[in-house]
């Protein structure tokens, strides 16, 4: 073992607190930030759960902001469960939080909303719109909907 082994730990364990400060984080992506610059996964889960026990790192927390700030910029939920899962938050989290999200009239208006961003962009094309739809992960009835209001032929 090198002696500068201890001291390159100290270094990226050192560098946490500014990749915690850059954005929210969920556990596993800390974790992962943490393996990927060499800390012994022992050490990784000391450093993880000292965050926690610190108020640092809550993955509710993370979940309800990504959400709310997705639900905002038009996603749908299924959408928002996929990029929560993405972030490799536990799947009972993303259920509880979600949950809100799902609702048949919530899912409408937040499409609505896309649609219209897409008329104050002056964007008259049926296709982009769907396309946009599709991207935050509307279902094709509601986007068939949507179009068809906001687009008349």
């Amino acid at each position: 073992m090198s002696s500068s082994k201890p001291a390159d730990e100290v270094r990226v364990l050192s560098t946490l607190p500014r990749y915690l400060r850059a954005r929210v984080r969920s556990t596993s992506e800390v974790t992962d930030y943490l393996r990927r610059r060499g800390v012994p996964p022992q050490q990784a889960s000391r450093a993880v759960a000292e965050c926690r026990t610190r108020g640092f790192l809550d993955d509710r927390a993370c979940a309800r902001l990504w959400a709310d700030h997705w639900a905002r910029g038009g996603y749908a939920a299924s959408a928002i469960r996929l990029k929560l899962a993405a972030k490799g938050l536990p799947g009972e989290v993303i259920g509880e939080v979600t949950r809100a999200y799902g609702a048949p009239a919530d899912e409408e208006a937040r499409a609505r909303l896309v649609a219209a961003a897409a008329r104050r962009r002056g964007s008259r094309e049926a296709g982009r719109l769907a396309r946009a739809l599709v991207a935050r992960g509307f279902e094709a009835d509601l986007i068939e909907r949507i179009v068809g209001e906001s687009l008349p032929s």
